[in-house]
């Protein structure tokens, strides 16, 4: 074989394989017209009962193999975890929220707590009483783990 009957060797082989490959892209986006045939069929789905199995127990009552003694019966100690008592609880003093005061660079909240006014910044505290969100319509105070929302009036 000299070196033209190769190339055309070489040549046949390489058509051939991207005929191959060709072909299987045109399959691939070629839709199929094949028809699928219905068939009414006439089975029924029923449901199977459904039976309730017993729970069982394990009674551990029988002789240890090992020691040879029967199996010592222990009370039940019940636990009652303690209240921590973290000092007086109080309830939320009486709190109205009067508006809002605005600058160029903060926002002040004025309420009043049991009578005295105050100015609050987000995050402030004053009385125990923190401010954690404010906006022009609403504030949510924070007092002893307790949050309310207070509207404004």
């Amino acid at each position: 074989m000299n070196k033209k009957q190769k190339t055309y060797i070489l040549l046949a082989v390489v058509i051939c394989i991207w005929g191959i490959i060709g072909y299987k892209i045109y399959n691939r986006l070629s839709p199929n017209t094949t028809t699928i045939a219905t068939t009414n069929n006439t089975n029924y789905f029923s449901r199977k009962k459904i039976v309730e199995v017993e729970p069982y127990t394990i009674k551990a009552d029988y002789r240890d193999p090992f020691l040879g003694k029967l199996p010592i019966k222990r009370k039940k100690v019940s636990f009652k975890p303690k209240k921590k008592i973290t000092g007086e609880k109080k309830n939320f003093p009486q709190i109205i929220y009067n508006g809002t005061v605005e600058s160029n660079k903060s926002k002040s909240f004025i309420i009043t707590i049991n009578g005295s006014q105050e100015i609050f910044v987000l995050g402030q505290s004053i009385k125990n009483i923190k401010l954690v969100k404010g906006g022009s319509e609403e504030v949510l105070l924070k007092f002893q783990d307790k949050t309310k929302t207070f509207k404004v009036q």
